[in-house]
Order: structure tokens, then C-alpha cells, then sequence
């Protein structure tokens, strides 16, 4: 009876100590993240204010066809988080993983039926992060 009894414990303990390892590792994550943020949008600020173009910045996430003539790309919006496809034109070798400051337009995409796709040339991306 005892014995299982300090099992338990010894089983509880193990576990709160798990949570609270975890939780304390979220907190440093997120502390990261938004450091990182910040530095990202003041980068932007100063090159809104350097040259005078107003882009959005977002975040390249995948790379999904590539063609002679472009390549659709899943975008992330870094002021919403807002996700979007894209076709960036005459750019077939677009990174995935960079921080793009975009000037494009979006339209209609006949490609998958969404009306919602971001269109960008070459000279539309204002700078590489």
C-alpha cells in the first residue's frame, strides 16, 4: 500500500515536472518569436521610410509547382498570419523560407478556380529578407 503510494507520488511528480519543463519552454519560444517579429517589421519600417514604397512582408512557406515560366507558392502574410497562393511570374526559382517585401496584385487564379491569388513579377519584389 505504501509502496504504491510513493509511486504515485513519484508518477505525479514526473509528470508536473514535464508540464512545467514544457510550459517554460513555450514561454522562451514564444519570447523568441516575437523578438524576432519585431526586428522583422522594423527592417520593413526602415525600408519604407529609406525608399518610399509601401510592400507587405510575407513568409515564402512552400513551393508548390515550378514551371518554365514561374511558381505557385503558399505565402504567409507576417502582419495576419493569413495564408495565400501565389504565382510569382518569371521567378521559377523562388526560396522557400524567405521574407519577401511585396508590391503585387491579387486575382483570379484559373489554375485552382481561387479568385484569391497573389500575383508578383520579379521587379515586385521589393526586397529579400
Amino acid at each position: 500500500m505504501v509502496a504504491s503510494l510513493i509511486a504515485f507520488a513519484l508518477l505525479v511528480a514526473v509528470i508536473v515536472s514535464l508540464v512545467w519543463l514544457g510550459v517554460r519552454a513555450l514561454r522562451g519560444h514564444s519570447a523568441r518569436q516575437a523578438e524576432r517579429r519585431a526586428l522583422r517589421q522594423q527592417a520593413v519600417q526602415e525600408l519604407r521610410l529609406r525608399d518610399g514604397r509601401d510592400g507587405h512582408l510575407a513568409f515564402v512557406e512552400r513551393v508548390y509547382q515550378r514551371a518554365r515560366t514561374g511558381a505557385k507558392a503558399i505565402i504567409v502574410w507576417d502582419a495576419t498570419g493569413n495564408r495565400q497562393d501565389a504565382w510569382f511570374h518569371d521567378w521559377p526559382s523562388i526560396p522557400a523560407g524567405t521574407y519577401l517585401l511585396l508590391v503585387g496584385t491579387t486575382g483570379y487564379g484559373p489554375h485552382n478556380h481561387n479568385p484569391r491569388v497573389y500575383y508578383v513579377r520579379r521587379h515586385q519584389v521589393l526586397i529579400m529578407i
